[in-house]
């Protein structure tokens, strides 16, 4: 699952996804001045708990999203 953040004309992707192995999950965040971070985690509700909270870091710091790319 893909999720775009928009600020001016900057953008930052975030990918929730499973791992290479299958056995956990992984959120990558991709911004545009701090490059790529890959975060693992091996139950959903920690993901998730860790997605709530990148999700209201980005929105006070002023990003907007989630939102498709074309918009």
């Amino acid at each position: 699952m893909f999720y775009f953040f928009r600020r001016g004309q900057a953008l930052t992707r975030c990918e929730i996804r499973t791992d290479w192995n299958g056995d956990g999950y992984e959120l990558v965040i991709d911004c545009p001045d701090a490059g790529v971070r890959i975060e693992r985690f091996a139950r959903t509700h920690e993901l998730n708990r860790r997605w709530a909270e990148v999700e209201r870091g980005l929105l006070s710091e002023g990003w907007h999203g989630p939102q498709p790319i074309g918009r």
